[in-house]
């Protein structure tokens, strides 16, 4: 599906949520009138599509267009985004996916072939958008959606589509800042799963480098072109990850900060709202009403 060029869309949010679903639950099989994005908070997820499974971990999301049947699995208690939307709309007044969405039998799961989604971005050139993504900076403008989409005030429906533009923003500089030249994504391997295996450590590009066999500088280039971030901010991330999970068991704030290797609460507390833009306490509360 060709959508144009980046500067001439005009998207319309339909529908915006955030909810925690229980093991076991169901969306699907169906089909969908409009666009969708899934984004895992934290637990994890699986959609199939097209024949094909993507599991869907914590700050991981997936994105679909219309008539093509899906299902979304839960596979453990998953706190989530839910959002639907046009990629182009006259007006930028929601109009709910609800009595557009058909059910589909299971065997229409596996018919089709993958499809991608494109933009074109003059002039840096095409991008696809995956089924399966990993956004950073993608949850504080998810949260923000949420709260225009419920509160329904005056000039809602045209805030909605602003945060929609700035959304696909993130989304197409992280898509280009990630294409990497062939074979880079096994020559950081070592790195990446140290940081995910002990994000408390305070890894620094030298012992990260050193994991990989690179020199520092020449490593830091490899990480940027692979990941779309320097090493740092994806070790952060990571640690959020974590932080996310622990407080939706109900870990305290203060075991959490020391487990992951702050120096302090507040520091812990800050670099959290930096990226979710919600403090730890807000979050543990958000995640709690939605059970």
């Amino acid at each position: 599906m060709r959508i144009g060029t980046l500067d001439a869309i005009a998207p319309t949010v339909n529908f915006a949520s955030r909810a925690t679903a229980p093991a076991g639950s169901n969306f699907g099989i169906r089909v969908i009138p409009d666009c969708q994005l899934f984004y895992v908070v934290s637990g994890r997820a699986e959609l199939r599509l097209a024949g094909q499974s993507h599991p869907i971990r914590d700050g991981e999301c997936v994105y679909y267009g219309p008539e093509r049947a899906t299902r979304l699995s839960v596979l453990e208690s998953t706190d989530y985004f839910s959002l639907h939307f046009h990629w182009h709309h006259p007006s930028p007044a929601p109009v709910h996916p609800a009595h557009g969405i058909r059910e589909a039998s299971p065997r229409s799961l596996d018919e089709g072939s993958p499809t991608s989604t494109t933009l074109d971005l003059p002039p840096f050139g095409e991008v696809a958008i995956p089924t399966l993504l990993s956004v950073s900076g993608l949850e504080p403008i998810l949260a923000r959606m949420v709260k225009e989409y419920e509160l329904e005030q005056p000039g809602c429906a045209i805030a909605l589509r602003a945060l929609m533009m700035q959304a696909v923003a993130v989304l197409v500089r992280q898509l280009l800042g990630s294409r990497p030249p062939a074979g880079a994504a096994s020559r950081i391997e070592p790195a990446i799963a140290a940081m995910q295996a002990e994000p408390a450590r305070g890894w620094t590009v030298a012992q990260l480098a050193a994991l990989c066999g690179y020199h520092p500088i020449h490593f830091a280039k490899l990480f940027k072109e692979e990941i779309g971030l320097p090493p740092k901010p994806y070790l952060i991330g990571e640690r959020i990850k974590q932080a996310k999970r622990a407080l939706l068991q109900g870990v305290k704030v203060e075991a959490i900060s020391e487990r992951l290797g702050y120096a302090s609460i507040h520091h812990f507390s800050h670099q959290f709202k930096q990226v979710t833009g919600l403090t730890p306490t807000q979050f543990r509360l958000q995640g709690s009403s939605f059970e």
